[in-house]
């Protein structure tokens, strides 16, 4: 029988030594360009990956930065990508699979589109560059890092599509790390809570307008001014970022890292289901 699902603890873990080359997703968003400098500053050479190479870039890139430009909803995208990975090195020491996309509101009145393409980024995204990163990383017995959200640790109402996304990372990341174990390499799954990105804008954005049709307008806006105070106490980018860096250096890296959870929202988790329903319900109603 397998054991406990292992956490980063206070406990020093064994890192590895020698890492060169790493391959990051969504490099220009928040996370990804907190990941792509702390690596680059401690001489990786980074392959940071994003839909326009250079957008949202605020300075040029360090010399070992490689930008490329590859849409991970496009398989033949990530192909053209991973090719010009395969022509600068022969082995990636990691992967680490920032990009994502919100997509909020209520489940019940979410657009079929929508939700196609939160899977699309978020889950399918990711597979596909584990799957053509697959050769890389095996020569290298590299490390993949899944960036997922407290999210997937408790469901909460009216971040449905978004929240749905991160369980499948989470199963998909579990199931991918007990298959590549067989092959030497790491899988270890990031949960982080808020912070500073334009991600969280963007649900601050779309859970303020619900249709005008939607029978849950008032619980909405509700979500809204919830996500404004989020926003404005998210931590730094950069504290994820470490989190990261310190799972894929790692020799044996943790199965989960949690970093900055909201603590109140955590606690709903130990309490019975028809208890933490009835809380939630008494506060949108």
């Amino acid at each position: 029988m397998a054991g406990p699902t292992r956490l980063a603890s206070a406990r020093a873990p064994r890192y590895t030594s020698g890492m060169q080359h790493v391959l990051v997703t969504g490099a220009r968003g928040g996370l990804g360009t907190a990941v792509t400098q702390l690596l680059s500053g401690r001489g990786v050479t980074v392959f940071a990956l994003d839909l326009a190479a250079e957008a949202g870039a605020a300075e040029p890139p360090a010399p070992n930065v490689i930008s490329l430009e590859g849409d991970v909803t496009r398989a033949e995208s990530v192909v053209a990508a991973l090719e010009q990975v395969r022509r600068r090195t022969d082995g990636l020491d990691g992967l680490v699979c920032c990009a994502a996309v919100f997509t909020g509101g209520p489940l019940a009145e979410a657009g079929e589109q929508a939700l196609v393409h939160a899977f699309d980024v978020n889950v399918a995204g990711a597979h596909r560059l584990v799957r053509e990163s697959f050769p890389l990383l095996a020569r290298r017995g590299g490390c993949i890092v899944l960036v997922s959200s407290e999210s997937a640790r408790f469901a909460m109402p009216f971040n449905g599509p978004y929240t749905v996304t991160k369980y499948a990372l989470e199963a998909y990341g579990d199931c991918l790390r007990r298959e590549l174990q067989l092959e030497g390499i790491r899988v270890a799954l990031v949960q982080p809570g808020a912070f500073q990105s334009n991600l969280l804008a963007t649900a601050d954005q779309e859970a303020g307008t619900p249709g005008r049709d939607s029978a849950f307008v008032r619980q909405v806006q509700l979500v809204h001014r919830m996500l404004q105070r989020e926003r404005a106490r998210s931590m730094p980018a950069e504290r994820v970022a470490r989190v990261v860096v310190r799972a894929l250096a790692a020799a044996r890296p943790c199965a989960r890292y949690r970093v900055g959870n909201n603590r109140p929202r955590m606690l709903l988790r130990f309490l019975p289901a028809r208890a933490a329903d009835a809380l939630i319900k008494r506060y949108m109603q």
